[in-house]
């Protein structure tokens, strides 16, 4: 303890409350246990403050009850170290112990490091001191780390020390010599004033306390089928939650109450530093506000501005929806009149919005929206503006090396020319439609390499082109041999899209008739349809699924055919179903991590169980197995370098799936064939082909929430007959 000035007494009393704890943290998707040796209740000292090489005291805590947490020794990293903090923040904000309102409460961490050599123990420890933020923590922890194993590279033996952090230099310093200790050092107080609770305060406690943050998150995406992340959120502030629960109990959707409450209520509080507790808003007032623009007498910007008189304003809000001016401007007529008179105002922008510049919808729309103060139905206003013009059109998306091998620009010039070189191939007499080119975003679709961001990008085009209202078709120019992949991946997505959408490559690359031919093909395909996903490939109409890629000895007769298809298959029922709400980053990292949990396995005879069994060791989750062998057998007559791998991924429960690498039906013999329990956890996978089960696998982990959801839908595949 520090010296003290002579008006301050501090006893320095330690007290035990808890040991032997843990605390669960999730770093690159691992889950580890973080050891909590002990919790005790102290009276804090004070701090000292380090500014221009000058030591000072904060007094300000001094003698206030403090709450000091003793981790064990199998934190390893700088970020596990910010990781463990930063979910003990979470945890200590839901109980109610910090808020966001109250800057008094701060949580100041000692961190103390040691590097030895394996398999030595440390006989040292080097004390990083009062590391008052988390970034810090990280920083100091791994920098010290770095600077003691560069000791011990140059034979220099460690020993135990104080240093502070220079968060200027990014570096520790020394700030005094230490001891070593490997144990807490107490003595027992003379006087012991110890407080026994009574059980029926302890009854009280358990009783009024916030469900465990954990289970209320399981519960929110189990029961209400919340995403992961809006249930994390929620659950961060058990005050949200407990809101939350309420509105949701008043009969209101459960995901669009979190909807609303995160997009619009926890905005408004963080920016007005509140809670919802302070605010006059209770939760049968959001629910009746909710109510009525579920019903559409007011719009999303009259909800915001309700909003924000109530949080920001401190409204009344029982006043305020006694009010009766929210009201939305539904009337077609009063509309109509607006939106003629809008485009008259701005010819210049109408003109581009129906040559396919959708941005200039919005601009549009927002000059109406102006005009009644943000009344007006801003749907209603868009649809009769597409009316106004009228906007149909087919959308051409290039990607891969059909995208750049109309120019021979450089690589950062491409982007510019790509439009405008597509146009001048669109036989534009042969169709009745208005056709947009779109010029390709920098590093984006113009890749043509198979990537979770290249897929993200895609599917969030399509979503936003069909949420525009403007699109009669879409054309897709694509790389042959990724169709495989790519084009069953957009049906389970956008199998029953409302409108058509054709996938094509010229297999001829860079042969620019043949790419004419094909692109216009497409395009007229499109404007034939009223909805499929299509895949033209050298004049044939495909199937998206079930695709293979046959290549010859030059790119004219590379093709591609379907397999296991009687009569093509080109629409049904989407996994994907809200267009507007696509989010091209989500889409990135959801890919991203399906991607990592994925492993598909080509198998051949004899092949060693030890390329095998180190899989299992790196967190893949989910195995797709294409079998050399074409005939069903019983899963226990496998061969023996897949019995061993199987039963231990049984073991981790791993996810099985299983195909043939010639044409025809993957099974088993017997009964129930097709169900993972009687297989041992194998599932086959009928008659798909792996490329579109693993396009299933994806489209599945964009929509799906838990672990249970993705496994009935990539069951049900086996029992799928695509003939």
């Amino acid at each position: 303890m520090p010296v003290l000035p002579s008006e301050y007494h501090l006893s320095g009393a330690s007290v035990k409350i808890a040991e032997q704890g843990a605390l669960d943290i999730e770093f690159h998707k691992h889950r580890k246990q973080i050891e909590i040796v002990e919790i005790r209740i102290e009276e804090d000292a004070g701090r000292l403050i380090h500014a221009d090489g000058t030591a000072f005291m904060d007094y300000s805590t001094a003698g206030m009850p403090s709450i000091r947490i003793r981790t064990g020794n199998n934190i390893e990293l700088g970020e596990e170290a910010e990781m463990f903090l930063t979910e003990l923040s979470s945890r200590m904000r839901y109980i109610g112990l910090l808020t966001d309102s109250d800057t008094s409460h701060k949580i100041r961490c000692n961190a103390y490091t040691a590097s030895t050599e394996i398999p030595d123990v440390p006989q040292h420890y080097v004390k990083l001191r009062n590391l008052n933020s988390f970034n810090f923590v990280r920083k100091a922890v791994n920098e010290d780390l770095r600077r003691q194993e560069q000791l011990l590279k140059q034979g220099e033996t460690l020993t135990s020390e104080s240093r502070i952090w220079n968060a200027r230099l990014e570096r520790t310093e020394p700030y005094q010599a230490r001891e070593f200790i490997d144990c807490i050092q107490v003595a027992p107080v003379k006087e012991k004033y110890f407080y026994t609770a009574p059980q029926s305060l302890l009854r009280a406690v358990l009783k009024n306390a916030p469900e465990n943050q954990h289970a209320r998150k399981l519960r929110y995406v189990q029961s209400f089928g919340l995403s992961v992340p809006a249930a994390k959120t929620l659950c961060g502030d058990a005050q949200l939650a407990a809101f939350f629960d309420s509105v949701v109990a008043l009969g209101i959707d459960p995901k669009a109450a979190a909807r609303g409450i995160l997009s619009d209520i926890a905005v408004l509080l963080k920016r007005e530093n509140k809670t919802i507790s302070k605010v006059p808003l209770l939760p049968d007032h959001y629910a009746q506000l909710l109510s009525i623009f579920q019903k559409g007498t007011i719009n999303h910007t009259i909800l915001r501005k309700l909003l924000y008189r109530i949080i920001v304003e401190d409204a009344d809000p029982a006043a305020i929806l006694a009010q009766e001016e929210w009201t939305k401007i539904s009337d077609y007529t009063t509309l109509q009149t607006l939106v003629r008179e809008a485009l008259a105002q701005y010819p210049k922008e109408a003109a581009q919005l129906k040559a396919g510049a959708l941005r200039y919808l919005d601009i549009l729309c927002g000059a109406v929206m102006k005009k009644t103060g943000g009344f007006a139905d801003q749907e209603l206003v868009k649809h009769i503006i597409k009316e106004e013009l009228p906007i149909n059109i087919i959308y051409v998306i290039a990607m891969g090396n059909l995208a750049t091998a109309l120019t021979d620009k450089p690589e950062s010039q491409q982007n510019t020319e790509k439009s405008s070189a597509f146009s001048k191939l669109i036989e534009a007499d042969k169709t009745e439609c208005r056709v947009c080119v779109e010029q390709l975003p920098s590093g984006g679709l113009s890749r043509e390499v198979l990537n979770p961001e290249c897929w993200a990008r895609l599917i969030h085009t399509i979503c936003g082109k069909i949420a525009s209202g403007t699109a009669q078709g879409l054309v897709v120019l694509y790389e042959a041999a990724h169709l495989v992949y790519t084009a069953p991946l957009l049906y389970w997505l956008f199998a029953d899209s409302p409108i058509p959408i054709v996938l094509t490559a010229s297999v001829a690359v860079p042969d620019t008739e043949g790419m004419q031919c094909t692109l216009n093909e497409a395009i007229r395909l499109a404007a034939q349809k009223d909805r499929g996903i299509y895949v033209l490939s050298n004049g044939l109409v495909l199937s998206p699924l079930n695709l293979k890629y046959e290549s010859g000895s030059s790119s004219r007769q590379s093709s591609l055919t379907n397999w296991n298809m009687k009569q093509p298959l080109f629409h049904g029922e989407g996994l994907l179903t809200d267009y507007k709400g696509s989010d091209r980053l989500v889409f990135e990292s959801l890919l991203n991590e399906a991607a990592e949990r994925m492993f598909l396995i080509k198998t051949y005879p004899g092949i060693p169980q030890s390329y095998l069994l180190p899989l299992l060791k790196n967190d893949i989750h989910t195995f797709f197995l294409e079998l050399h062998e074409n005939e069903p057998m019983p899963a226990e007559e496998y061969p023996s370098f897949l019995k061993e791998f199987l039963k231990r991924g049984k073991k981790q429960q791993c996810r099985f799936y299983t195909t043939f690498r010639q044409e025809g039906e993957t099974g088993f013999v017997g009964e129930n064939q097709t169900h993972p329990v009687h297989n041992g956890g194998i599932i086959p996978i009928g008659m798909l082909t792996v490329e579109t089960a693993i396009a299933l696998y994806y489209a599945a982990s964009l929509v799906c929430d838990t672990e249970e959801e993705l496994d009935h839908i990539m069951e049900t595949a086996a029992y799928f007959q695509p003939r």
